[in-house]
């Protein structure tokens, strides 16, 4: 599922021209869609391209014993894994944006609302095409689908993608089952178990097994981790190299679909641009989402204000500004004055900010507002103040998100005068963010980050914390210093 953007769009595409005589044959025999009317059209040269992922529920071509076939249609057609993947050939940059399978929107021709993942089997890939275009307010360039089979033969290809695990983990639905600590090489078969381990994950600590509970949040999270492993484990073995990139499409000939304007001279010029892509700065999202059921149906439904800023980064917007819904903000009050945490929460949630907490300061003697990020929350906190009038002062402190996933915390002082209509301009802040580097990615602390909960809890300035937070709790990511693979 993943694989196939990786592949396709990322890794086969890291290839100089002089890979096209190797490759055209292969390439040209993939099966394609018809994406005229439906795809949108880049009308300048080097524009960012937006590409549809999907990894269709299809199990055609594994073998009848397994896990996946339980209780489904081997020929059965839906969405199990939907992504934007946003590449910038001018500048090299990539994004990636996970939409839940359960997203309740409205299906494109239909006049009808539905699961987004049932706008394939409703019709075909341009219906889903339509569907998220119309409902999202992307425009989607490409089309890349890939079964589970194709999946399976591309990890068994580059060797299995090696995962970190902190604890044993399993998924007895989906058949994975992984008895050790650390460094797991997972392959084909257990490769897409891990990626499809939705509702019945599991991780077993000290003894016990705990359930992660957060379902296609924990999933997503997971597929995330999962895409930059295979991309560096693909990359390791070869795939830039011509002759091993024709071996990868190959073996997803078969297995792959993509829609007829994706050309292979431009995919070899993409791929050419992107010859340096390091993996590790894909920039990761997720869509804030709330539980809701429909018809007696368990659905997501989509947050619309806090989903703004996350989806502007895909429609072209300015990619520091749509970083908001994913500074995790607490907001302390400094000075006694009754509810004015509150309101500064409140006035930051309309312009996209998750707000994780309000409280009280335990000193109501600040005479400056001021905010405290954790160590690796340096943009977040330039992001927050380019909101705040005046000079904000911007101080680490490393016991700011210890229990939870919060970023940066808020401090309101004397000289508080509230938030502004619009961010100030992102060079006000060039000398914070000079530590970082010219090259620096600009969201690398945002990579991977749950779902928030809900923007503000009921109560006055007092500690408050949402219940029901989709923060998944089990993501394999590894410790610091260590390098799977």
């Amino acid at each position: 599922m993943v694989l196939s953007l990786n592949l396709l769009v990322v890794v086969a595409c890291l290839t100089a021209a002089l890979a096209l005589a190797n490759v055209h044959e292969e390439v040209s025999q993939i099966s394609r869609i018809a994406g005229s009317g439906t795809l949108a059209t880049a009308t300048e040269e080097l524009e960012p391209l937006n590409f549809l992922v999907v990894g269709v529920d299809n199990a055609e071509g594994l073998d009848a014993a397994d896990p996946v076939l339980r209780g489904r249609n081997q020929a059965s057609l839906l969405a199990d894994t939907i992504m934007v993947a946003r590449v910038d050939p001018a500048s090299g940059r990539a994004w990636l944006l996970s939409i839940p399978r359960d997203l309740y929107v409205p299906i494109a021709g239909t006049g009808a609302q539905d699961r987004i993942n049932s706008a394939l089997a409703l019709g075909d890939p341009t219906r889903l095409i339509d569907t998220v275009q119309e409902s999202l307010d992307i425009p989607i360039h490409h089309y890349v689908q890939i079964n589970f089979s194709g999946f399976v033969n591309l990890v068994e290809l580059i060797g299995g993608v090696p995962v970190w695990f902190e604890h044993p983990a399993r998924d007895v639905h989906s058949g994975l089952f992984v008895d050790s600590a650390g460094c797991v090489n997972l392959e084909g078969e257990q490769a897409l178990a891990f990626v499809r381990s939705r509702r019945a994950y599991e991780v077993n600590v000290d003894g016990q097994w705990e359930r992660d509970g957060t379902s296609d949040f924990g999933r997503m999270a997971r597929q995330q981790t999962f895409v930059r492993a295979a991309l560096n484990r693909a990359i390791a073995r070869g795939a830039r190299n011509p002759i091993e990139m024709r071996r990868m499409i190959e073996a997803t000939q078969g297995e792959v679909v993509l829609d007829d304007a994706l050309s292979i001279s431009g995919l070899v010029d993409l791929g050419t641009r992107f010859r340096e892509f390091d993996p590790e700065n894909l920039e990761s999202f997720t869509l804030p989402v709330s539980d809701a059921e429909i018809g007696g149906a368990a659905v997501l439904m989509l947050r619309e204000s806090e989903a703004q800023s996350v989806l502007e980064v895909f429609r072209g917007g300015n990619v520091f500004d749509g970083l908001t819904a994913l500074v995790r903000t607490e907001v302390r009050n400094g000075t006694g004055v009754v509810g004015e945490g509150r309101s500064a929460a409140e006035d930051l949630a309309r312009h996209g900010f998750t707000i994780v907490r309000t409280g009280d300061a335990g000193d109501w003697r600040n005479e400056r507002t001021h905010i405290l990020y954790r160590p690796d929350g340096l943009l977040g906190a330039v992001v927050l103040a380019r909101f705040l009038p005046g000079d904000v002062e911007i101080i680490e402190d490393d016991t700011v998100g210890t229990d939870d996933d919060t970023l940066v915390v808020l401090v309101t002082g004397d000289d508080w005068r509230g938030v502004l209509d619009e961010a100030r301009p992102a060079e006000d802040f060039e000398h914070l963010l000079e530590p970082l580097g010219p090259t620096a990615d600009e969201s690398s602390e945002f990579a991977d980050a749950p779902d928030a909960p809900d923007a503000l809890a009921d109560g006055p300035d007092g500690p408050t914390t949402p219940e029901g937070s989709t923060a998944p709790k089990f993501v394999p990511t590894p410790p610091e210093g260590v390098v799977c693979g």
